[in-house]
C-alpha cells in the first residue's frame, strides 16, 4: 500500500526541501504551487485575472506573481476573489497528479500543499499530516533571501492561513527544518523507516 504524507507549516519553512528529502528516498511529490504555475500559464485564468486586477503583467503577458501578490495580499476581498479563480483549477490538477501518483510504484507519496487543512479538500486522501517547524525569524530570513520578500510580508501572509499552533496540533509527526540539510533529512528518513520500511 502505498503511503501519502502530506506536508504542513508556516510560510517559507522548508516544506518543498522536505518534499525533497523524502523524494531522495523514493517518495513522487505532488507540488501543489507548481500547479499553481502551471494554472497561471493559462490564457483564460490571465484573461480572469486581468479582469479582476487590473495589469499585474509582466512585458512578455505572464502573470507578475510580485504584481499580483502586492494587488490581493491585504486585501481579504480581492485575496478570496483570485482563490475563486484560481484554487478550484489548483485543486483539479493536483488531486488528478495524486491519483496518477497512486498508481504508479512508489512506495510513498508526498502532498505539499499550501492551504491543505485550510481547503478540507484533502481530507481523507492522506495517511500521515507531518508538520514542518521552523523559527519565524529564520522563516522571516528565507523569505527575504530565496523569494526576495519586504520583512512583514511572510506576517501578512501567514494570517490567511490556520494558526501554526493549530496546525501543528493536528500533525501525526513533527520535522525540526530549522537546522542543516543533514539534519533534515535524518529527521526524514526516521519517518520513512516508521512509516515506509
Amino acid at each position: 500500500m502505498t503511503r501519502v504524507f502530506a506536508l504542513v507549516g508556516g510560510v517559507a519553512s522548508g516544506k518543498s526541501s522536505v518534499a525533497r528529502a523524502f523524494e531522495a528516498l523514493g517518495a513522487t511529490v505532488v507540488d501543489a504551487d507548481a500547479e499553481g504555475h502551471e494554472v497561471l500559464k493559462d490564457a483564460l485564468v490571465r484573461q480572469e485575472i486581468g479582469k479582476a486586477f487590473g495589469d499585474v503583467f509582466a512585458p512578455d503577458a505572464s502573470v507578475d506573481r510580485a504584481k499580483l501578490a502586492a494587488a490581493v495580499f491585504g486585501d481579504a476581498a480581492k485575496l478570496e476573489k483570485l482563490n475563486s479563480i484560481t484554487h478550484p483549477r489548483i485543486r483539479a490538477r493536483t488531486q488528478a497528479r495524486l491519483e496518477a501518483a497512486l498508481k504508479g510504484e512508489a512506495k510513498a507519496v508526498v502532498l505539499d500543499v499550501s492551504l491543505l487543512l485550510e481547503s478540507k479538500a484533502y481530507e481523507g486522501k492522506y495517511d500521515v499530516l507531518v508538520y514542518v517547524a521552523c523559527p519565524e525569524e529564520e522563516r522571516e530570513r528565507r523569505a527575504e533571501s530565496k523569494r526576495g520578500w519586504k520583512r512583514g510580508e511572510l506576517h501578512k501572509r501567514q494570517q490567511h492561513q490556520l494558526s501554526l499552533d493549530t496546525k501543528r496540533a493536528l500533525a501525526d509527526a513533527v520535522i525540526d527544518n530549522g537546522g542543516s540539510p543533514e539534519a533534515t533529512q535524518a529527521q526524514v528518513e526516521r519517518l520513512w523507516h516508521e512509516y515506509i520500511s
